[in-house]
């Protein structure tokens, strides 16, 4: 019989920096997002003074004052370093893991006689708050969906794990708990599940599966039987290469010129091509974006760059909008044969944006995304007849990419940068990150000294 279970980090981005700052432990904490713009995450002690999720930072900055609200910039590198060490952790109970986001992970408990006793589980939660400092949740059922739910439970109940297996237990917490909080459930399926009188979870468990599958589909259908403790959702240990990748950030700063501007879209084609080649594929076609708003007067009258694929960006010196009026703008390249290699990706980039480029505009943002993926192992003859690169040279051309990637990885993403990207430590275009705590885990230099 099935046993799974959800560990879940609790109030996660938090909780990392609580690990570094012990003082702030018991303490209203909140996270905000790039530019310091909202909250993205709230300590327990946040969450009880009402500071919502999601609320523009400007609108809590007073109660947060008031009630030393200890503040963070998103520092990502530093959680997704800590995400990594959590999950490493749980492979020593079971090598059948799925991490399904940064602070949840799916764990098979299937064959392991101890795992439904409080003893097992209790060590599981002790085990990882003691080696990574991280508080987590621990949830067991029979199913991902029931799984769930006890994770739920057990956040409430205090000791951190719970296992949600008796009829009774089932009954009563299902029972009290609306459809719209079942995990999948969105609000539209939420509104016609109340519609129909289903309400509660319990409602909807004794639902008919096949009734549920001909009013609305196979997904509906999938959800009564595993809230029916039968296992529809299996283990998926490997991730599912996505199907586009996209860079995109809003500046801190306007950006007017177009050298100021090559220098983060450059970033953010190397990144993108980074993350294509750490899932091994290819892409067939960039999109490139940009936003701003238009300015009275021009700020300058650039000369059309020469690109390196030999067309003129056409001058564009005639104003098209009214000052502050929102810009954006965009263009979809061809790459012309699947492609990873970032020295072949950034010169086609940088001349669309060229092209793109418009004197009278203040850019506030920009962004690439990789699109048309392919596997690398899915290559034909047919579609490496359109690559003239010898075999020998696209050989060395993939080495020279894995070498990067590699160096990149020990010695940190701004280790090597290509020429046309800004250095690390003049990085002007970066989002607000003024309450930005070290990256403890990840920087030599950042990391604490005790004194």
């Amino acid at each position: 019989m099935n046993l799974i279970a959800l560990l879940d980090c609790n109030s996660f981005f938090a909780s990392c920096e609580q690990v570094f700052a012990p003082r702030l432990v018991g303490k209203p904490v909140v996270v905000l997002s790039n530019n310091d713009g909202c909250v993205v995450a709230r300590s327990a002690e946040a969450k009880k003074l009402g500071i919502p999720m999601g609320a523009p930072f400007f609108q809590v900055k007073t109660l947060c004052e008031r009630e030393s609200v200890a503040v963070f910039s998103s520092n990502f590198e530093l959680y997704s370093d800590m995400s990594r060490r959590v999950m490493g952790c749980l492979r020593q109970w079971t090598p059948r893991l799925e991490i399904y986001s940064v602070d949840e992970a799916f764990m098979d408990f299937t064959g392991i006689p101890e795992a439904e006793t409080p003893a097992f589980q209790r060590n599981i939660v002790e085990t990882v708050k003691k080696w990574t400092g991280i508080p987590v949740s621990l949830g067991v059922a029979r199913t991902k969906t029931l799984a769930k739910i006890a994770n739920h439970v057990a956040k409430k109940n205090g000791c951190g794990f719970f296992t949600l297996d008796s009829p009774g237990a089932i009954r009563e917490i299902l029972s009290e708990l609306p459809v719209r909080e079942i995990w999948g459930v969105g609000s539209r399926t939420a509104a016609a599940f109340t519609r129909l009188g289903f309400r509660t979870a319990w409602d909807l468990m004794n639902a008919d599966p096949l009734a549920m599958r001909k009013d609305f589909s196979v997904i509906q259908e999938r959800l009564v039987r595993e809230l029916r403790g039968e296992a529809c959702l299996e283990m998926d240990m490997l991730p599912e290469p996505k199907q586009s990748i996209q860079i995109s950030r809003s500046f801190s700063e306007k950006i007017t010129s177009l050298m100021e501007l090559e220098k983060p879209v450059s970033t953010f084609i190397a990144r993108a091509a980074e993350k294509l080649r750490a899932q091994d594929s290819l892409t067939g076609a960039v999109y490139l974006s940009v936003i701003g708003r238009w300015q009275e007067p021009p700020v300058s009258a650039e000369p059309a760059a020469k690109s390196p694929v030999g067309w003129n960006a056409p001058p564009r010196w005639l104003r098209a909008g009214n000052a502050g009026a929102y810009y954006s703008d965009g263009v979809l390249l061809p790459v012309g044969f699947p492609c990873d290699d970032t020295r072949h990706l950034l010169p086609m980039t940088l001349a669309a944006l060229r092209r793109l480029y418009r004197p009278d505009v203040a850019y506030k943002k920009a962004g690439v995304t990789l699109l048309a993926l392919s596997s690398r192992g899915g290559e034909n003859r047919q579609t490496l007849l359109f690559d003239n690169t010898p075999t020998q040279d696209a050989e060395r051309n993939r080495q020279l990419m894995e070498t990067l990637d590699a160096l990149r990885s020990q010695l940190g993403r701004q280790s090597i940068v290509f020429g046309s990207e800004e250095l690390p430590a003049k990085e002007t275009w970066q989002g607000k990150h003024e309450k930005q705590s070290p990256k403890y885990t990840t920087r030599w230099e950042e990391l604490p000294e005790v004194k």
